[in-house]
């Protein structure tokens, strides 16, 4: 087997030649076969240029321009070196978007105040323009009311807007984020599943006109993690704007590395340009605020005239100074002007280096209390929409914080002995301010109380951080040991040899960086992210703790209260996983371009690559009698990887439409499986030559994405699963059976049966992360799992332990602790 293994197609040869009957069996286009295109070398690279991904449009048509949804046809998804990995069809493509007419029923806009009608109509203007850049960069300085008219534009055109081009989909506030947190939030709120932002952008080539906006960009990230609005907006947001339907309207100030990253077309409006600002509109709001004139040297900033409201008379302000040196100068004379009683309540709040509600400031050392508090909002700058305070301008905040509470202090008070719900904000402020203050915060995430009952975010965000800082101590080690062992070298009259000392050097900052919490937080994140119940986020983190620690595993078990227990984990480590099978009594899964052996009792790989890929686009891998191996291809295509009987060719040939699902079964009642576009579902016994059988009537109101099959009460027994959300149950020759599973309203994407000494176990997984499992023996038992992204494949072995791929890894779970 191998990589020399040479594969065969069950379809007319997608390189344009057939194969001769000499090279192979003849072979079988399954109806409804669709080939994908195919790449040039050129194509290749200039996908490898653009981050991994090219889109095909129609000739005359530029997908880097304003072209029409039905007027591409996909993207190519190619690896660092430039090699095809799968091809993304646009379902919408060739079908244009029905012209959709405005509706009656629309709110009026909201109010924008300072004076930012401008504005306004400016960004509208944008919106409803289909010709205009996908990006739209919202700039200023701070304070310049950025975030404001953002969330004033999600509010003015939310999703469901009656007029078709003045809807958003998504509001994000990128602060304090990082590349993983940003992705899985964004991944959240677009209601689908991605572990890293090629998965992100695979989810999103569906056709689908959307509008992202993000706010708060240049906050992301905070200590350690400077470079993370940078890094977000290279890695993700660059990315995204490649696909021709996707929009952005992102706040970013001018100048920095993070817009450097962004070097792409754009509209920018930067709003310390006074035409977007109404003078005597700004004039009028401004005056409302203290009811006396402020100095004209705030316009156009409504931070600035704010804060100068709040201030006494005889603010003078340079009228050439640059907005932050403005707002440096407002505020000492803000602070000049505080009265005794809030001045420790805002050195308090400005300790903590972000925004906090009144409650939680109220319970901080040294706030003085809710009457101090109170006193104390009314001369800050509002509340952002989450009801929480700052010190602005951020500058002046850390000057005042360097007098005020210490990481201790704030620790002493608000970390509790046992966290629980009720501690998410004490326990994500504790998290924050350590990031911010560069202090050791390994103790608090080795608490698995507080991983669970923190604020995700939080979380992440402090787990980066420890990553960076162990990272950054590892490499200051291997530079010392570096130099002593060429003082070594030198002085013993030897060589030394750079790049071995270099590769030991990657492989201490790689050890550093990957500690076991840290390890299970990545792959458990899109799950812990999405989801407010901390007993889900307990079980993710179970599962993926269970091979390095056993103990933090079980508490993680206990903290969660299931009965079911993760027994192994096996990671796909640098390439995802994407197919699972059974092969007899072991598990046949892809690992890139790999399809390996897993032991399903204990989760190890055999040393051998079963065997290899030729075409990453796959969407099922059957494994049937004597090793036979076959790939299904997400074009129709079936990819023979070890030669076996011709079962599939057999029953393949006698489909009227093509397969979107394949299955097999070895051993004494060995059959294979498939389910097509219509919703069928079909049948082939392997073992007597007998011919193809198949549902009378479509199973699913849609394409099946999904079979498997087990040997129950001397019949096959085959269980589907759909783009529907339902899940079936058909016997040959019977008629319509149970639903296994209830039907859910979201795709399902993976589904197992098998007939264990406790009785008939059947389980699916739908595109939202539930993996949910039937035990129908004496008493009917349903376990609801949530693992940390959705499953790609699963599997039931014959006394009942569920295995579950998923793009990160390959989870063995016994459902039963007795």
């Amino acid at each position: 087997m191998g990589a020399d293994w040479t594969s065969e197609l069950i379809v007319p040869d997608e390189q344009g030649a057939a194969p001769t009957a000499e090279e192979h069996p003849p072979a079988v286009a399954p109806p409804g076969y669709r080939p994908f295109p195919r790449m040039t070398r050129e194509q290749c690279a200039e996908a490898v240029r653009r981050g991994g991904w090219l889109f095909k449009a129609d000739e005359g048509h530029d997908p880097d321009g304003s072209v029409p949804v039905e007027a591409v046809e996909g993207a190519w998804q190619v690896d660092a070196h430039g090699r095809p990995l799968r091809f993304r069809p646009n379902p919408r493509y060739g079908a244009p978007l029905p012209e959709q007419p405005v509706g009656d029923g629309a709110a009026p806009l909201p109010p924008l105040h300072a004076g930012r009608r401008p504005a306004g109509r400016a960004l509208l203007g944008w919106l409803e323009d289909p010709q205009a850049p996908r990006l739209c960069r919202i700039a200023g300085s701070s304070g310049s009311g950025r975030s404001h008219l953002l969330h004033w534009l999600a509010a003015a055109c939310p999703a469901d807007s009656p007029h078709p081009r003045r809807r958003t989909d998504v509001l994000l506030s990128a602060a304090e984020l990082t590349v993983d947190t940003f992705v899985w939030r964004l991944a959240a709120l677009l209601g689908v599943s991605a572990a890293d932002p090629d998965e992100l952008v695979a989810a999103l080539i569906d056709g689908a006109p959307r509008v992202l906006v993000v706010t708060d960009l240049d906050r992301a990230g905070a200590g350690r993690l400077s470079d993370a609005a940078q890094r977000i907006a290279a890695e993700v947001l660059r990315p995204l704007l490649r696909v021709p339907w996707l929009r952005l309207v992102v706040e970013c100030a001018s100048g920095t590395p993070a817009a450097a990253a962004l070097d792409v077309p754009a509209a920018v409006l930067d709003l310390d340009q006074p035409q977007w600002t109404d003078l005597d509109a700004f004039t009028r709001w401004a005056t409302s605020l203290a009811e006396r004139q402020l100095p004209a040297e705030v316009y156009p900033s409504p931070a600035l005239a704010l804060l100068a409201a709040r201030t006494g008379d005889g603010v003078l302000l340079d009228p050439a100074a640059t907005p932050a040196r403005k707002a440096e100068t407002l505020a000492e004379t803000w602070w000049e002007s505080l009265p005794e009683l809030v001045r420790a309540p805002v050195v308090v709040l400005a300790s903590v280096r972000g925004g906090l509600d009144t409650e939680l400031w109220g319970e901080l050392p040294g706030s003085l209390g809710p009457f101090a508090v109170h006193e104390a909002v009314d001369l800050l700058l509002p509340a952002d929409p989450d009801g929480r305070y700052r010190v602005w301008p951020d500058a002046f905040a850390e000057r005042l914080a360097r007098s005020g509470l210490d990481h201790l202090s704030i620790r002493q008070n608000l970390l509790p002995e046992q966290p629980g719900p009720q501690d998410a904000a004490r326990l994500g402020l504790v998290l924050r301010h350590a990031v911010r203050t560069s202090t050791p915060v390994d103790d608090p995430l080795a608490d698995p109380a507080v991983l669970v009952h923190a604020d995700p975010s939080a979380v992440g965000l402090a787990l980066e951080h420890a990553a960076a800082v162990r990272v950054a101590d590892a490499g200051q080690r291997a530079e010392l040991a570096q130099a002593e062992a060429r003082r070594e070298a030198l002085a013993d009259g030897k060589e030394f040899d750079e790049e071995l000392a270099r590769q030991f050097s990657d492989a201490d900052r790689t050890a550093a960086e990957r500690t076991p919490v840290h390890r299970a937080w990545r792959l458990a994140g899109p799950r812990v992210t999405a989801t407010d119940d901390p007993a889900e986020r307990a079980s993710a983190l179970h599962c993926w703790t269970v091979g390095p620690d056993g103990d933090l595993a079980e508490r993680f078990a206990e903290l969660a209260g299931h009965g079911w227990r993760a027994r192994w984990a096996f990671a796909g480590e640098a390439d995802p996983v994407h197919l699972l099978a059974r092969h007899e009594d072991r598990l046949a899964v892809a690992v890139g371009w790999d399809v390996v052996v897993l032991d399903p009792a204990t989760g190890r790989s055999a040393d051998e690559s079963f065997a290899q890929l030729a075409d990453r686009s796959t969407v099922a891998l059957a494994v049937g009698h004597e090793g036979g191996a076959w790939a299904l291809r997400r074009s129709g295509a079936v990819e023979e990887l070890r030669p076996s009987s011709d079962a599939v060719r057999r029953l393949l040939a006698a489909m009227d439409e093509g397969a979107t699902a394949l299955a097999a079964r070895g051993g004494e009642q060995r059959a294979v499986a498939t389910g097509d576009a219509s919703g069928r579902v079909h049948l082939l016994d392997d073992r007597d030559g007998s011919d193809p059988v198949h549902s009378d009537a479509p199973l699913h109101a849609s394409p099946v994405t999904a079979v498997d099959l087990a040997h129950h009460g001397d019949h096959h027994l085959l269980i589907s699963g759909g783009t529907d959300g339902a899940v079936q149950a058909w016997m040959p020759g019977r008629g319509p059976l149970s639903p296994p599973v209830p039907a859910r309203d979201v795709p399902v994407t993976a589904v197992a049966v098998a007939t264990t000494p406790g009785g008939l176990v059947c389980a699916a997984a739908w595109t939202d992360g539930l993996v949910r499992v039937v035990l129908a023996g004496a008493e009917r038992v349903t376990h609801d799992l949530h693992l940390g992204a959705p499953a790609v494949g699963l599997a039931l072995t014959d006394e009942g332990r569920l295995c579950v791929a998923t793009a990160t890894g390959v989870l063995g779970i016994d459902l039963t602790t007795a």
